[in-house]
């Protein structure tokens, strides 16, 4: 995501350069010569221009030779100027021995290099201008004298030189650019000052542009280093050399890999960001400059932002956002922009900004409009920081499964170790998942603070997870059939809860379904029967348990045996006696004493109660 932090659109200064106590002309974004028009009875002021839109410069064949990459690079320079959109202007060039000291009221434009001795200290090239006595508005005679070895640094011949490579001039086998310094000298062969003169107030506001007065004016431009014209200095050749029938149509849009510097006027330096060093989340503040070099107008033109692995954006690199700009043509904005770092892997990564990313213009030159900033930017790994977690409730018969934790930034923060601090007895987590465990949770009346940490190579974080164990209803254990004897009477077995920790306290047992005279014990859950009445058929007994969170209840079948009416839990001989006494015959009341004597249940006691008894008692 991107934030406009502060941005300012460049008023082009109205600047000037006395040349020959002439005054000089003023116009928007950059300066010329002007003298009186002898043909204006008032002498209003014009510029100084050559005739016939053109010149010819003497090149030094010692300085020079032919087809060496000194020659190719001063004239490269002159091309520079030639091939300007919306400008009739064009340099010519001859090679001829050159005097010394230069005559500089001969006519002849020299250009040589001469000993550092015969300049000024650290002037690396200076252009001596004189217009014509007859008509003043005219030059005659500009001749430049090259450093043949400024600072004892030298020149570099590289076409397309470098951040290092221009930031470094002193360094050990850099040198200054040499194409930047002729194509500066060039443009004030043809009649532009500089932009600013250079001895403004620090802070004045400037722009850059190759006739800056310091160098590297305004350096290359975009990523591939191209050194051409800036947008003030085009419209400088387009004031002083407008076409006939106007300027062509000449689409191109660039950016410039050097801005204004904040603490020299006139000095450029390559594009930045601060800070150097950060971690996602942080926002970046990262200079920018734009320049519509043609001759249209470009509406919504986007400007894309990047972070690539290495020093050439496209792009196919990570995108962080983009800007929307209209260029006017011969135009150009600096500004600010705050750039929010997104989630990466931590590391080495260069910051990069694409003019038409999406390739919606078609421009003359396309090799102009991406720029990766100089310095590599670096990424710190965070220390992890996790995000928030849901309280969690769960019943202590279940599992509990936690959620699976997050990070505020997973790409940089990984890899990940995750641990619990002090966890409750038999609860886990998963080192790289995060995702906690406990197979029997613990009932209790106030939460569980579980932390959780997560641990990376930048350090640790913590984040506490409230988790609430609730108590389970009752789940009794299943009680196996009954048999049991009318006497002594029947008591049933305690019953067994299946997580007891988890579900006692039980409140009440009761007994949801059972004979007549069937009793519980409402603490225990003891089921009894002090007059079991035998049955054909078993009875059906159901006892519920109710505690805080519910109740849960279990069956079983009771069969009661009749028989045994002397009550010693045995049907035999010593039964046989009472079971004589009791018979009676079909339908006839039960005496007393005799229920136990009825065993077939069906409310009497005859030969049929008498037969199964004696099928069935114990010998």
């Amino acid at each position: 995501m991107l934030h406009m932090a502060r941005m300012r659109n460049i008023l082009w200064l109205p600047l000037a350069v006395l040349i020959l106590s002439l005054p000089a002309g003023r116009t928007s974004g950059f300066s010329y010569f002007a003298a009186p028009d002898p043909n204006s009875p008032g002498g209003e002021l014009v510029p100084i221009v050559w005739g016939p839109k053109e010149s010819v410069r003497y090149l030094s064949p010692t300085t020079f030779p032919v087809g060496t990459v000194p020659e190719l690079h001063v004239l490269a320079a002159m091309g520079l100027w030639n091939i300007v959109p919306g400008a009739d202007f064009e340099y010519f060039y001859t090679t001829a021995e050159q005097d010394f000291p230069v005559d500089h009221m001969d006519g002849f434009n020299d250009t040589l290099a001469v000993d550092p001795e015969d300049l000024d200290f650290g002037v690396l090239g200076v252009t001596f201008l004189v217009n014509d006595q007859t008509d003043p508005t005219k030059w005659f005679d500009m001749d430049i004298l090259f450093s043949a070895n400024p600072l004892n640094a030298g020149y570099t011949f590289n076409p397309n030189p470098s951040c290092g490579l221009i930031t470094t001039p002193l360094a050990s086998g850099n040198g200054f650019s040499f194409l930047l310094v002729a194509t500066h000298e060039m443009g004030h062969a043809l009649g532009l000052g500089h932009n600013p003169v250079g001895d403004e107030t620090p802070g004045t506001p400037w722009f850059i542009a190759t006739m800056n007065p310091r160098y590297p004016s305004g350096g290359p431009v975009g990523q591939e280093n191209i050194i051409e014209l800036h947008t003030d200095d085009r419209n400088g050749a387009r004031f002083l050399y407008p076409p006939v029938g106007g300027p062509e149509m000449f689409i191109d849009l660039a950016q410039p890999g050097y801005i204004a510097g904040p603490d020299v006027v006139g000095e450029a330096v390559p594009v930045s960001f601060d800070p150097p060093v950060v971690t996602p989340g942080v926002e970046l503040t990262a200079n920018s400059v734009l320049e519509n070099f043609g001759t249209t107008n470009e509406l919504s033109v986007r400007q894309g932002f990047y972070l690539s692995s290495d020093s050439v954006t496209d792009s196919g690199d990570l995108f962080l956002g983009a800007l929307l700009w209209d260029l006017p043509a011969g135009g150009g904005f600096a500004f600010e922009v705050g750039i929010d770092i997104p989630d990466v892997t931590a590391g080495t990564y260069y910051l990069g900004s694409i003019l038409d990313d999406l390739e919606l213009i078609a421009e003359e030159f396309e090799d102009n409009n991406a720029v990766t900033y100089c310095e590599p930017l670096v990424i710190n790994q965070l220390a992890p920081v996790i995000n928030p977690l849901s309280q969690r409730i769960v019943s202590c018969d279940e599992v509990f499964t936690g959620p699976t934790p997050t990070v505020t930034f997973p790409v940089n923060m990984a890899p990940i170790t995750w641990s619990l601090d002090d966890p409750p007895a038999g609860m886990t987590i998963h080192s790289t998942t995060g995702v906690i465990t406990w197979a029997e949770p613990v009932p209790s009346s106030f939460q569980y603070e579980i932390v959780a940490r997560a641990t990376n190579a930048a350090g640790s974080g913590t984040r506490t997870l409230l988790l609430g164990v609730e108590r389970a209803a009752p789940q009794v254990e299943s009680i196996e059939p009954q048999f049991a004897f009318c006497n002594p009477g029947y008591v049933a077995p305690t019953p067994a809860l299946a997580l007891p920790d988890c579900m006692e306290p039980i409140f009440n047992w009761s007994l949801d379904f059972g004979p007549p005279g069937m009793t519980v014990n409402a603490g225990t859950g003891v089921v009894s029967w002090a007059e079991p009445i035998p049955a054909s058929t078993p009875y059906d007994v159901t006892l519920r348990a109710t505690n805080i969170a519910g109740n849960g209840s279990v069956s079983w079948q009771l069969f009661v045996l009749g028989g045994d009416l002397d009550g010693s839990g045995l049907r035999d001989r010593g039964d046989v006696s009472d079971m004589v006494a009791c018979l009676a015959g079909p339908g006839s009341s039960l005496a007393a004493g005799c229920t136990c004597g009825d065993t077939d249940g069906d409310g009497d006691v005859d030969l049929r109660d008498l037969a199964a008894f004696h099928q069935s008692f114990a010998e």
